[in-house]
Formats: C-alpha cells, structure tokens, sequence
C-alpha cells in the first residue's frame, strides 16, 4: 500500500510532464502577455502627456500643488522639493516626464532592456506617488484608495521578478550582445520541460 502512494504511476507521471511543460510557456507567455498590456497602460500615459496643456507646462502647477495641503514635516519638504524642480521650467519638465513615459512605454512593449525597464518603471511610479499624487495625502474620510501609481510599483516588480522580459522580446537578441551590460535585459529562460 505505501508503494501505491509513495510511488507516482506511469499516467501520474506522464501528466506531471505534461503539466510542467504547458506551464512552463504559459508562465513565460502569460508573463510577456501582461508585460505588453502594461506597456500600452503605460502608453496610454503618456500620451496624455504629450497633451498641449501638460507638454507647455500649464497643468503641472495643479499636478504638483499639494504641497499646502500635507504637513506631515517630512512629506511636505519632499513634496516642496519636487514642486520646486518642478515649477522651475515647468515645460521642460513636462517634456522631461512625457519623454520617460514613452520610453517606458516602448522598452515594456517591445521588451527592450527589460530588467532596467521594469525597475525603472517601479522608479518612476514612486517618483509620482510620492511627487505628483502626494502618497495620495491628505486622507480623508471617503477614500477608497491609495491612488494608481503604487499599483504600478508592484506591478513593475512583479514582472521584473516573473522574468516577463525573456520571451516575445528584443531582449533575446540584444542579452548576447550586451556583454557586461547584459544583466540590463531579461534573463534567457527556457520554458519547463521543452
């Protein structure tokens, strides 16, 4: 009787194998999959960036005004330092961040230095949460969450950590060729059981 248990049979086996290697490339596929639609979230962004009211800089004085509103002591400085660098040339900035999104945007679609992108990504988002959205302060009875760019931190690191880069990517021909630099681009992963 502890045979029976201990040992897998020959149809256990066979589907165990079976199981392995179709999840193996749903894994890296789902992972591209996602990468890519969240490329194009990106996407959609920036291209909200490159609107005429926010690339000529006339929106950024509201995106980054609630600094007089959050007097947590060391929030408020943070948010006073980034209205500062922000509102010193406000179109540049704006031209600054619409730039970074789009190239977030691509690298994400087209799976191009992938691991730079996907913490960059994570970067950035933090750079607006705590910037732009304030950590989404001051809180207020009625919330309901804690704004869009702390999901895509986690998002960013999820992908990161799922190897999302390694397949339907540039970075399958680029990692090669980067020599030292090739810890920028997703790892080379074969899929489980091919």
């Amino acid at each position: 009787m502890s045979t029976t248990l201990d040992a897998p049979s020959a149809a256990d086996s066979s589907l165990s194998t079976t199981r392995s290697a179709v999840f193996g490339r749903r894994w890296l596929r789902g992972a591209a999959v996602v990468r890519i639609l969240f490329g194009v979230l990106w996407a959609c962004d920036a291209s909200f960036k490159w609107q005429p009211g926010f690339i000529h800089g006339q929106t950024l004085p509201d995106e980054l005004g609630k600094v007089s509103q959050v007097n947590t002591p060391v929030i408020h400085q943070w948010l006073a330092l980034t209205n500062m660098v922000g509102m010193a040339n406000p179109p540049v900035s704006a031209v600054v961040i619409a730039i970074i999104e789009t190239l977030a945007a691509l690298a994400l679609i087209f799976g191009v230095l992938s691991n730079a992108a996907f913490v960059g990504s994570a970067i950035l988002s933090f750079g607006i949460w705590s910037g732009a959205e304030a950590f989404h302060l001051p809180f207020h009875s009625g919330m309901t969450d804690l704004g869009p760019s702390v999901g895509y931190i986690f998002a960013s690191l999820a992908l990161f950590f799922a190897a999302a880069g390694s397949t339907w990517s540039v970075d399958s021909w680029l990692r090669p060729r980067l020599g030292a630099f090739a810890w920028l681009a997703a790892p080379a992963v074969e899929a489980r059981g091919t």
